[in-house]
């Protein structure tokens, strides 16, 4: 299942930067584990957006709850899962194994 992950940051901006270095860290962790696909700052502001393949929403949680940001209490998350139907060519068909492919 595909997760659109929305952080919003909790506490001031100079309290969130204090622990970007290790929420940095464990977002490197979940790339080399193939659980996130990307990340990034929101344009606007406040928070970020995660897209993250997990098995199901416990797997989710349980991956949340090792970020530093979640951990020290400088933001909080809300999360949509999305079984998605369809999919660009392109993209990695494991994280999308029940899609169809559009070329």
């Amino acid at each position: 299942m595909i997760f659109a992950i929305i952080l919003t940051y909790t506490r001031p901006i100079e309290e969130v930067q204090r622990h970007l270095d290790p929420h940095k860290a464990w977002l490197a962790a979940q790339l080399r584990q193939g659980r996130v696909i990307c990340a990034g700052p929101l344009a606007a502001g406040g928070g970020g957006l995660i897209l993250a393949s997990c098995a199901d929403e416990a797997e989710l949680h349980a991956m949340m709850a090792l970020d530093a940001f979640i951990r020290q209490g400088v933001a909080s998350y809300q999360a949509h899962g999305c079984a998605p139907a369809l999919a660009a060519a392109g993209f990695p068909a494991h994280w999308v194994p029940q899609a169809t492919f559009i070329e």
